[in-house]
C-alpha cells in the first residue's frame, strides 16, 4: 500500500461485539510463519480494524415483487474465498442485463435463476473452507496445522475454479 504500509486480515474466534486486543492477537500468531509475527509486532493498536463477521441462511429468493437484493444483502458470507464483492458485483451485472433484455418482472426471475444457485454455493465453499480455522479441539487442530501444509496444491486451486471462473 502506499507509504509501505501493508493491509492484512486474520481471524480470532472472539464473543460478538467484544474487541480483542492487539496483544492478544500477537500472542495468538506468535508461531505462525514469517512474516505474520513480524507485521503484527509492527502494528499499532490504534490501526487494528474488528469487526465482527456475519453469514446468512440461505434464501429461498433474491426476489419479492419488483425488488431483489444483491451482495450481501442476499448472500453475506465470511471472507474465507474473498468472494464477498465480487459475488455483489456478479449480482449487479447479471441483475442489470436481465431487466436490460427482459420486462423487469422476468429479469428479476432470471437474476434469481442464474444468481442464487451459484451464490450460495460459494457461501457454502466459504463456510466449508473457513471451518477448520474455528475448530477448538487440540487433536483436530493439531491434525489441521500437520495436514494442511502436506496437501497439493492443485487440490486447492481446483476448489475454488468455480468461484473464480465466472462469465456473464
Amino acid at each position: 500500500m502506499p507509504d509501505g504500509r501493508v493491509y492484512c486480515y486474520a481471524l480470532a474466534d472472539a464473543p460478538i461485539g467484544t474487541r480483542t486486543r492487539l496483544d492478544r492477537l500477537r500472542e495468538r500468531f506468535a508461531h505462525w510463519h514469517s512474516p505474520i509475527p513480524r507485521l503484527l509486532n509492527t502494528a499499532d493498536e490504534d490501526a487494528v480494524l474488528q469487526h465482527d463477521t456475519y453469514e446468512l441462511p440461505e434464501l429461498p429468493t433474491y426476489v419479492s415483487g419488483n425488488v431483489a437484493v444483491i451482495g450481501d444483502a442476499a448472500h453475506a458470507m465470511a471472507p474465507n474465498l474473498g468472494q464477498g464483492a465480487c459475488q455483489a458485483l456478479e449480482d449487479a451485472v447479471t441483475l442489470a442485463a436481465a431487466v436490460d433484455t427482459l420486462d423487469v418482472s422476468a429479469g428479476l426471475e432470471e437474476y434469481d435463476r442464474v444468481r442464487r444457485p451459484r451464490t450460495q454455493m460459494i457461501a457454502r465453499r466459504s463456510r466449508q473452507a473457513g471451518a477448520p480455522a474455528h475448530w477448538t479441539s487440540p487433536p483436530l487442530i493439531t491434525l489441521r496445522d500437520a495436514a494442511l501444509p502436506l496437501l497439493p496444491r492443485a487440490l486447492f486451486s481446483r476448489s475454488v475454479t468455480d468461484a473464480y471462473t465466472w462469465t456473464p
